[in-house]
């Protein structure tokens, strides 16, 4: 069976690699619209927070669909971190209190058109670090557009400790 909290502590520790190429960033760099799926590298870091969140902690939590916050309520990075920690405790809380049948509870998800999916809390497991993997690797090549290099971090190196 798949270690979920490892997982998930391999793509946060690949964050602190990101988040650490970030903070060289200009606000211009790190705000821009550069086209990318969520306009500016900003808006898609934010995106990788708001899908753990919206995922575990309100469709799976019964607390709606989605966070309130907007990419607008971020302006800088360091607007980004109290969130980014929130979702991070919130993430810890739910796999210290979850048990193997909570990995078949349903998750549903109501689409622009209103038709609905419903998947497992497994599949949505599955989902969120593929998902935000993604986006890292979507911000990398934005890096090597401007001549960055980007913090590449092995889930090898993660589970050896290095």
């Amino acid at each position: 069976m798949l270690n979920y909290p490892d997982l998930f502590g391999y793509f946060k520790k690949a964050r602190v690699k990101l988040w650490e190429s970030l903070e060289k960033l200009s606000q211009e760099q790190l705000v821009d619209d550069r086209g990318l799926s969520f306009n500016s590298i900003k808006d898609v870091l934010v995106h990788t927070i708001m899908v753990e969140d919206n995922w575990l902690h309100y469709r799976y939590a019964g607390l709606g669909p989605n966070t309130k916050h907007t990419f607008q309520d971020f302006k800088s990075l360091a607007d980004v971190r109290p969130y980014m920690n929130e979702v991070d405790t919130k993430t810890a809380k739910l796999f210290s209190n979850i048990s193997p049948s909570d990995f078949k509870k349903q998750v549903k998800r109501t689409s622009a058109d209103g038709t609905t999916q419903v998947y497992t809390l497994e599949q949505i497991l599955y989902h969120i670090p593929i998902e935000v993997i993604y986006h890292y690797g979507e911000i990398f090549a934005e890096f090597w557009k401007m001549n960055i290099d980007a913090p590449y971090y092995s889930y090898l190196a993660y589970s050896t400790g290095k």
